[in-house]
């Protein structure tokens, strides 16, 4: 019963534990009391933040390194940083190593769907059209489709079935 309890305080899961090793570190155990007193929430942004900085590269390397058009470009980062993001949510995050991986990754990826939709068009306007510089639209985007990914995860993919 006590174990129950543990994995559903959202600040006490079992995959937390490579955070919680990192954060006790000498050089960054400074941040502790913050880590600690909101823990699921810092653990999502720094996952957040790999998958973001992933995506913000992929498309950078695709647009001025092979010289691919923005909008291809970002969709094929989106894949990439897609399926880096649904690994490290999934199994650092939300705990989903019993349900079915294929079955939440379909999930997953047509709900972030929305979010390319939003991406694509912003680039397609901004940068294949008004040329503005890919890396600065990439920024003003981040925050919009953070928040917007969050909320579809939280509430379409990872739900759990007691909550439906």
């Amino acid at each position: 019963m006590e174990k129950e309890n543990l994995t559903n305080d959202p600040n006490n899961k079992p995959q937390f534990a490579i955070f919680d090793a990192i954060v006790s570190l000498p050089i960054i155990r400074i941040v502790k009391p913050l880590y600690e007193w909101k823990k699921a929430f810092w653990i999502y942004c720094f996952l957040g933040f790999i998958s973001t900085v992933s995506n913000y590269v992929f498309t950078v390397v695709f647009t001025e390194g092979l010289h691919i058009l923005g909008t291809v470009a970002n969709i094929m980062a989106w894949v990439l940083s897609t399926l880096i993001s649904f690994v490290l949510f999934r199994y650092f995050y939300f705990d989903r190593t019993n349900n079915s991986f294929f079955n939440e990754l379909v999930k997953f990826a047509s709900a972030r769907v929305f979010t390319l939709g939003v991406e694509s068009l912003s680039i397609l306007i901004f940068v294949d059209t008004l040329h503005f510089d890919i890396k600065i639209v990439k920024l003003i985007l981040i925050p919009v489709t953070a928040i917007l990914n969050y909320i579809i995860s939280k509430v379409f993919v990872f739900k759990n079935k007691e909550e439906k």
